[in-house]
């Protein structure tokens, strides 16, 4: 009876361990995963996958599929499916983070994340400027514009210096005349007024 009840607990055990196998591989198959070593940086880095059983494996960056070394992956052909390969980063200058996602012949698929690190140091020191280039050609004129508006009258200036006196002018014909005329008229009218003062008086 002893014997028998150590061999019970014997065909137990082994079908505990059996189960927790199958349990494990199945989990495996179920839940295929990848990793990066390393996740972060901007060169390369090294994909390791288990839990793909679909034949050959593809690596895609962005939803877009990049060369691999080896240039073909296939899984083992182990229950967990395993595949190891290296990839180089396509963006190396575009710092950020980026899916990384295999996928085999029969869909099967895991994806992580890979982040590109910022290389770009400080801006340096400006350089000195470079000698001038040749003078280039010169363009076409362009058409001529609108004739603008007439600018306001300016302020008038100081009046000129006086001119030299001309000489004067000779005596117009007839002067002479005209002066004896005008004697004549007064005395004429100096002697009408004489008379009638005469004929006043001696009444």
């Amino acid at each position: 009876m002893k014997r028998l009840g150590i061999l019970v607990v014997a065909v137990v055990f082994i079908a505990v361990m059996l189960v927790g196998v199958t349990a494990d591989i199945a989990y495996s198959q179920a839940a295929p995963r990848i990793t990066l070593t390393p996740n972060t940086g901007f060169a390369a880095t090294t994909v390791s996958g288990t839990g793909f059983l679909g034949g050959e494996v593809y690596i895609y960056w962005a939803e877009q599929r990049i060369p691999t070394v080896p240039l073909r992956i296939f899984a083992s052909d182990t229950q967990l499916g395993e595949f190891t390969a290296i990839i180089t980063v396509p963006t190396q200058t575009k710092a950020g983070e980026y899916v990384v996602r295999a996928q085999d012949q029969r869909g099967t698929t895991a994806s992580v994340t890979f982040k590109v690190i910022d290389m770009t140091g400080l801006q340096g020191a400006q350089g000195p400027a470079g000698p001038s280039g040749p003078q280039g050609a010169t363009g076409l004129r362009g058409a001529d514009g609108a004739v603008g508006k007439p600018g306001a009258p300016g302020s008038q200036g100081p009046q000129g210096p006086p001119g030299e006196q001309g000489p004067a002018g000779g005596a117009g014909p007839g002067a002479g005349m005209s002066i004896i005329a005008i004697i004549l008229a007064v005395i004429a009218l100096a002697l009408s007024v004489f008379s009638r003062v005469m004929k006043w008086i001696t009444g």
